[in-house]
């Protein structure tokens, strides 16, 4: 089992069949049976996974996307963000900070699990994201997100990555019945992080050497 040290450079990689739909460099805070978390400092640069021309996944339809070659595009994190992945879990949760360090609120991402991996150049976990989500106010009141786009890709199971729609939809339920029993991770855990002092932003030109390694199943 591969598992990551504090302060290790992680870079988090969404897969969309067998290519790579984007790239987050992350620090690892504690990875243990329990599963992993990770930070990223406000700035860090990430990366999307663009066509050659430019366009993004939003702007040609879905059965053009998943064919030919993409290139990364550099973004920049708007806010801090911690990321728990339990071990064996359809999600990662995700807790967003304000500048000033103040806890704003939770997102449930939900995905494939994550596999952890690290060669002689770079660690990371690869994973699958499976768009449809839940954002979750520090009140604890929730939302569906991404429905409408979830809905429109199933219907091109060709092309599209996610193989089980029950599947993802049991794993936003469990999410909820987090949510409304107020039990971790909802219940204020985490909500204080601070990083370390010498942790990023991570700031680099294009993605670290290795990036583009065969997905790890």
């Amino acid at each position: 089992m591969v598992t990551f040290e504090p302060g290790e450079l992680v870079c988090v990689r969404h897969f969309q069949n067998r290519q790579i739909g984007g790239l987050y460099p992350m620090r690892a805070v504690r990875h243990d049976e329990r599963g992993l978390l990770l930070w990223c400092t406000r700035g860090t640069y990430g990366w999307h996974l663009n066509r050659l021309d430019d366009l993004t996944m939003a702007q040609v339809p879905l059965a053009e996307w998943v064919t030919g070659p993409k290139r990364p595009m550099p973004f920049v994190a708007r806010h801090g963000v911690l990321s728990w992945h339990p071990a064996g879990a359809d999600y990662s949760i995700r807790w967003f900070f304000a500048d000033d360090g103040r806890f704003r609120n939770w997102y449930a991402n939900l995905e494939r699990p994550g596999v952890a991996w690290r060669d002689d150049r770079l660690a990371g976990l690869d994973t699958a994201d499976w768009d449809l989500d839940l954002w979750i106010e520090a009140d604890r009141s929730w939302r569906w997100k991404d429905e409408d786009l979830f809905a429109e890709r199933l219907t091109q199971p060709e092309h599209y990555w996610v193989e089980d729609e029950a599947r993802v939809r049991r794993a936003g339920q469990e999410v909820v019945g987090l949510v409304e029993a107020g039990v971790f991770p909802f219940d204020g855990t985490w909500c204080d992080f601070r990083p370390e002092p010498g942790w990023g932003p991570d700031v680099a030109d294009e993605p670290p050497p290795g990036w583009d390694r065969p997905r790890s199943w």
